[in-house]
């Protein structure tokens, strides 16, 4: 039967998650999650759903690597030279763009900038292009986002890396450092995950489950994820529900410390 993709940005991906949350639990309502699933929770005063109970897990569909960059005009060609040259700067004299609050280039921007001990002014987009066009033409010192959103720019030599956020070095990119062999500790991985209404009936998310995992694991469908910096996973619907869970929990804490509040 046919797929209607249906395209629903804005307020940190809430409004799409709702959709999907208030959806009839049929299997026939599905959406596309990425890690604002579970960092809204964490940053935001009230919501108009229940993560754990108005919304199923499906599959974890990949990872990928966050990053952080700056402009070619910064005098700075890593993180620990960012660092002290930022550290020269007034407070909010940097900027810092990222495709919108809430987002995961927001949290990692924020990580990044506490651990460092400096301070920048977050610039936030309705979304990661625009951002991305506007960091380039120099509207910021910095950006926080996807890798795949600057890897032709870190090509082309366009923009500095400052590092990724991953555990470990990209096995394409074995030369990008990543945020933590400077600052021990600030790691981020971005979710891609399908998730389905809470209540939809357990036969119902296995096959559809199992259905995904099968495509992503087709070997050129997977070589299609790597140009995205991004790694196929594939799990069960309670593997992927465990992940949402512990990441909600994650998020609180690690941004509760962070001194990000919610809003």
């Amino acid at each position: 039967q046919p797929v209607v993709v249906v395209n629903k940005p804005g307020a940190g991906t809430m409004l799409g998650t709702e959709t999907v949350a208030r959806a009839k639990p049929d299997g026939h309502t599905l959406g596309m999650a990425i890690s604002a699933l579970t960092i809204n929770p964490a940053i935001r005063a009230s919501m108009s759903y229940d993560t754990l109970k108005d919304i199923r897990g499906v599959t974890l569909l990949a990872n990928a690597a966050m990053v952080g960059a700056v402009h070619a005009s910064v005098p700075a060609s890593n993180a620990k030279e960012f660092i002290a040259w930022a550290k020269t700067k007034k407070p909010d004299e940097i900027a810092y763009l990222t495709p919108g609050i809430g987002t995961l280039g927001h949290i990692s921007g924020e990580l990044f900038q506490n651990a460092a001990g400096i301070k920048m002014l977050h610039v936030p987009y309705q979304e990661s292009n625009r951002a991305v066009t506007d960091f380039v033409a120099g509207q910021g010192q910095a950006f926080f986002g996807l890798w795949q959103s600057v890897e032709a720019l870190v090509r082309a030599d366009k923009v500095k890396v400052l590092g990724i956020f991953n555990k470990s070095r990209m096995a394409d990119y074995p030369n990008v450092p990543t945020m933590a062999e400077t600052l021990p500790g600030v790691e981020t991985i971005s979710r891609l995950g399908a998730i389905a209404p809470g209540g939809t009936p357990k036969a119902v998310l296995d096959k559809i489950s199992a259905d995904f995992n099968a495509i992503i694991r087709m070997p050129d469908v997977a070589e299609r994820f790597r140009p995205f910096g991004m790694v196929p996973v594939g799990t069960t619907p309670e593997a992927f529900d465990a992940v949402i869970a512990q990441e909600l929990k994650d998020w609180k804490e690690v941004l509760g410390k962070a001194g990000v509040k919610p809003n």
